[in-house]
Order: structure tokens, then sequence, then C-alpha cells
């Protein structure tokens, strides 16, 4: 089986992508939400760190690359019996600056097939982050998002010299369907022979 490392700046919509994607697949695809992960499969709740996922960035840096490495570990049992499509932020805005999603020890674990970065226009996304009410975003304004675009865009290429795994863009400029279904298509694709 294998894994599709999913990523986009919060406020694109890779999340409703990711959902409409799945819903279109077999039942041979699970959908995995990685800070999900890290907060209920990496007991983060049992043990009170943070009472929900945005809380996650604000525990010192050693806490989050423990529970990194635990959600990492749960990814990857996973897709031992079932291909993974696992929603993640590659470069992730904390208390402390920007980190990265997927340290060294987590990226080895999980060993992704490929690697499909969600965009938009930084002033959609900052239009999108305006109409919800739920979330508090770290960083904000259109010129912020195309810094955090970037850097997940770096992350990516960094992660792909390491395990040889593919990137590639989906656009989600309009309906999440539609971007969905782009996302269906690579993540059906087998990969060549060696």
């Amino acid at each position: 089986m294998d894994v599709t490392v999913v990523s986009g700046v919060p406020g694109v919509g890779a999340s409703r992508v990711c959902q409409a994607a799945r819903s279109q697949l077999d039942e041979g695809y699970t959908l995995l939400n990685f800070g999900d992960v890290m907060l209920e499969r990496a007991v983060a709740r049992d043990r009170e760190l943070v009472a929900n996922r945005d809380d996650l960035a604000t525990l010192p840096r050693r806490e989050i690359r423990l529970l990194q490495r635990r959600a990492a570990e749960f990814v990857a049992a996973t897709a031992r019996s079932q291909s993974v499509i696992l929603d993640t932020h590659l470069a992730v805005a904390t208390a402390h600056g920007f980190l990265t999603g997927l340290p060294d020890a987590a990226l080895a674990d999980i060993d992704p097939a490929r690697f499909v970065l969600v965009e938009a226009d930084p002033g959609t996304v900052a239009g999108r982050r305006e109409s919800v009410d739920h979330r508090e975003y770290r960083e904000q304004g259109p010129r912020a998002i195309d810094f955090h675009q970037d850097l997940n865009r770096a992350a990516a290429m960094n992660h792909s010299v390491a395990t040889g795994a593919p990137v590639r863009l989906v656009e989600n400029t309009g309906a999440p369907a539609e971007a969905a279904t782009d996302l269906v298509a690579i993540v059906s694709e087998a990969d060549p022979p060696e």
C-alpha cells in the first residue's frame, strides 16, 4: 500500500479536497488528518496537553516532535493494510515560528509515495479565512499566506529529495469537488515499474 501526503496552508481547503477525493475512491483508501492523529492517537488529550488540534502549535518543540513521531508510527501501521491519503501541513506555523510538519524520523516512518500541494491564490485563501469564525490563524494577509505556501513548496521538494517521491500540484480555485477529481487521478496513479 502507499501514502499520499497532501498539504496546503490553513484556509486553502486541502481538508475539504481530501474529503471529497476520499468519497470518490474505493474502500482500499483511508483518509487521515495528521493533526487529528497527533491529538487522538498520540494521547495528547489523555495527557491534557491541549484541548484541540489548533493548540498543538503552542506546545514546546520537543513535545511537538514526540507527537509527530507517534502519529507517523500510526500512519505507517495503517498504510500496511490500505492506501492512505494523509492530510497534513508540511510547514506549521507555531508559537516558535514555522516548523516542519514531518521531521526526518516521521518522514522515514511514513515513507510517502507522493506529495500533493493544494494551493490557491493568497488573496483567495485570505478571503476564505475571513469567512471562518471557528478558527484562529497564526499568520494573516496575502503576503504571509504566500510566504507559507513558499515554505510548503520548499518542504515538499526537500522531502522529495529525501524520499524520491514526486511532488504534484492541485489548484483549489473553485469548488473542492473539482480539485478532488484532480487529487483522485494523482492518488490512483500506479508507480512505474523499476
